[in-house]
């Protein structure tokens, strides 16, 4: 197991498949009538799954196979007397809703059923550190309005918003301290951002279109300060996001709130604000040179 997980760690996924087989084939001969035992055994068809999802769609059945495997090992297990058991249901649920949602065309209402399933485990998992409960709280959430917004009709944007609002209360308070919780912080910021200018497409309304202009740029400016923070402390992963909310904030300025826009480029690409590489970084400078084609003349030294 712990072979395959380094093969897989490394980007050798196709070899760890072949590790997690031989770890099934020896915990297979284990009695699973004890409840650590079938735990043991499902964790190898959870890393199987795991491994096969990221060779490709082409392993997407096998991979669900095996989180089917899982899952039929984990649901009977006393979820209240071992942490593990509840943490590990869920992330079968989930990795199995995204293998299904990754599908072409994707399955989307079954990988909602099996999120709403993983959300459900979750909430009822005493027994789990209460940070990390919340955490995979935040990330299941966070990926189920993901898959509500993809479908891009009134009602699933509603849902998707419900989610992503919920990912960000289970990790606002962490988020300067955890970079996993500020990775699906930035990530439920991005679905909301997503919506937000599908919303701003179809309003009439300048009041309503107003609260929608307040709520885009506070989640724009929230997410790119995150971001900055990180990486004054040299956490550089969340450029594409960056750049992303970027694009997305000095839109909404330009069109809405043209006053604010150079304010808002100029704190983007500060690099006391942040850092030299940052400011200089591919994601940004391609972002800033996609801005700049929109703006007049005169904003175009913000490149």
């Amino acid at each position: 197991m712990k072979e395959g997980i380094r093969l897989m760690q490394s980007g050798d996924d196709a070899d760890a498949v072949l590790y997690f087989d031989r770890a099934l084939e020896l915990r297979r001969s284990l009695p699973t009538e004890a409840p650590v035992y079938a735990y043991g055994l499902a964790a190898c068809w959870l890393n199987r799954g795991e491994a096969l999802a990221r060779l490709g769609s082409e392993h997407h059945e096998l991979a669900l196979r095996a989180y089917d495997e899982a899952l039929v090992l984990l649901r009977p297990l006393p979820l209240g007397d071992d942490a593990r058991f509840a943490k590990r249901l869920a992330i079968a649920h989930q990795n199995r809703a995204l293998v299904l949602a990754a599908q072409n065309p994707p399955a989307t209402a079954d990988a909602i059923a099996a999120l709403a399933d993983a959300i459900a485990v979750l909430d009822h998992a005493e027994a789990m550190d209460a940070r990390e409960r919340e955490y995979l709280l935040a990330v299941v959430s966070m990926n189920l309005a993901n898959i509500e917004a993809s479908k891009g009709t009134s009602v699933s944007d509603l849902a998707a918003r419900e989610a992503a609002r919920r990912a960000l209360r289970f990790v606002k308070a962490r988020e300067l301290t955890d970079a996993a919780a500020a990775e699906a912080g930035l990530k439920a910021r991005h679905v909301l951002c997503h919506i937000a200018a599908r919303r701003l497409s179809l309003q009439a309304a300048r009041e309503t279109v107003m609260a929608e202009v307040h709520d885009a740029t506070d989640l724009a400016d929230d997410g790119l300060e995150l971001v900055r923070e990180w990486e004054r402390r040299g956490v550089e992963r969340f450029r594409d996001l960056a750049s992303d909310l970027f694009r997305f904030g000095a839109r909404v300025y330009a069109f809405y709130q043209p006053h604010f826009l150079h304010e808002f480029l100029s704190e983007q690409l500060d690099p006391r604000q942040s850092t030299d590489s940052y400011v200089q970084s591919q994601e940004m400078q391609d972002a800033a040179r996609e801005i700049a084609l929109l703006l007049p003349t005169s904003s175009s030294h913000h490149e």
